[in-house]
């Protein structure tokens, strides 16, 4: 093919690789998971292992739900997941998929739910009976570029995840697992891991802890924010993730203080899919990376990781994300109502606030002692190599915990 040459000067031409995982369907809004039946017919799933989280299976019963939306195909219920994706819960959900003879994974809850319906599918797909068999499958990084990504070829259990939470995990083909030996969480990635099918129903929301609601949908924020900061930020993914936050900074408030609001629900469960959708193609960075370890180390929730590193991480890239930023700016002033001039970090601190949730380390009991180790662990996950501002060495990552202290 011949190309011809331009003839003026001008900003360069927009090029570039986008990939598309394997997701096949998202299916939301209200009641969206009461007709699972067809969907389990289309993927030959008649044997389910229902995950569940605690939280929900203590409010509905789960089994007679489940059951019933998918045309009796639970054959087994594991309700036993804990924060973090603890390597022990890996194994025995793993060990329950087995005994009931599952041929696909129903995972109901939020991400550590949704990541445990991952990591079953790659064990019971690669005979992974063991920590040590475990952990062949995890990302190995060595700081700055040495890398290891272990990827699965073999075939896995189908699995569709009904999330109820709005840390949008299920959109992804990464698990953080915690080695509970190490206390570290380890990154899993390959294509075949990410749900074949993702249900988002605002009904099953209702009985979302509103706490843990507005936390995870602070992990939304945080995908978003990193995804336009990023140091290979795309055009798709700029304009999800800029409309993500115009819905967040609106209906997050809305939701919290209202778990009946439907409405509010539904736009924040789409924002959370905007958030992160494309983002095997773009990297994100220290907020991520040091959360994940604040996570595994400190037993730190989540989505809170997210409010008490987001801002301090946001004024630590600041001269290197000046442009993103200001368009962050812009979208949470508009929403508060004040002058972007007041930088994207401290609105983003202040929105956190606004929702009655931490904004500092000292808030969610880490210890000054933690962060040496933290600073360690958190130089050896992948993500942190990809900060849009380069992180030299532990020191730095000590500074911005101090920071955020």
């Amino acid at each position: 093919m011949t190309t011809t040459a331009p003839t003026t000067a001008g900003p360069a031409p927009l090029a570039g690789r986008f990939d598309v995982i394997p997701l096949e369907s998202v299916v939301f809004g209200p009641g969206a998971a009461g007709g699972l039946a067809a969907e389990c017919e289309r993927l030959g799933m008649s044997r389910l292992l229902l995950i569940a989280s605690p939280s929900l299976a203590r409010r509905l019963d789960m089994r007679a739900v489940f059951d019933a939306a998918t045309g009796g195909r639970v054959a087994g219920v594991f309700t036993g997941g804990r924060p973090h994706v603890p390597d022990d819960v890996v194994l025995a959900a793993a060990e329950a998929a087995r005994a009931a003879g599952a041929d696909g994974v129903l995972s109901v809850g939020g991400g550590s739910v949704v990541d445990l319906g991952k990591a079953v599918s790659l064990c019971v797909a690669e005979g992974v009976r063991t920590r040590e068999e475990l952990l062949a499958w995890r990302v190995v990084f060595e700081y700055p570029a040495t890398v290891e990504i272990p990827t699965t070829t073999a075939p896995q259990l189908p699995h569709i995840a009904v999330s109820t939470t709005l840390s949008a995990g299920e959109f992804t083909s990464i698990i953080g697992i915690t080695d509970t030996q190490r206390l570290v969480k380890d990154l899993y990635i390959t294509p075949s891991l990410v749900p074949r099918m993702v249900v988002l129903d605002p009904e099953l929301a209702v009985h979302t802890p509103r706490d843990l609601w507005a936390s995870t949908g602070l992990r939304a924020v945080d995908h978003a924010v990193e995804a336009l900061c990023s140091t290979s930020a795309q055009p798709v993914t700029d304009a999800l993730s800029a409309d993500a936050l115009h819905r967040l900074t609106r209906y997050l408030p809305v939701s919290t203080a209202d778990s009946a609001d439907l409405h509010a629900a539904g736009q924040c469960q789409v924002a959370a899919w905007e958030s992160i959708f494309g983002l095997t193609n773009v990297n994100l960075g220290l907020s991520h990376g040091i959360g994940h370890q604040l996570g595994a180390r400190c037993g730190v929730p989540h989505g809170i990781t997210s409010c008490v590193m987001l801002p301090a991480v946001l004024d630590y890239n600041l001269e290197h994300t000046s442009p993103a930023q200001a368009r962050i700016a812009q979208i949470f002033a508009t929403a508060a109502g004040v002058a972007a001039e007041v930088g994207a970090g401290e609105l983003v601190r202040r929105f956190i606030a606004s929702l009655g949730l931490p904004t500092s380390l000292r808030e969610v009991g880490v210890e000054r002692s933690e962060f040496p180790a933290l600073a360690r662990d958190a130089m050896a996950d992948l993500i942190v190599a990809s900060n849009p501002r380069p992180v030299t060495g532990e020191d730095e990552v000590i500074a911005i915990l101090d920071s955020a202290y």
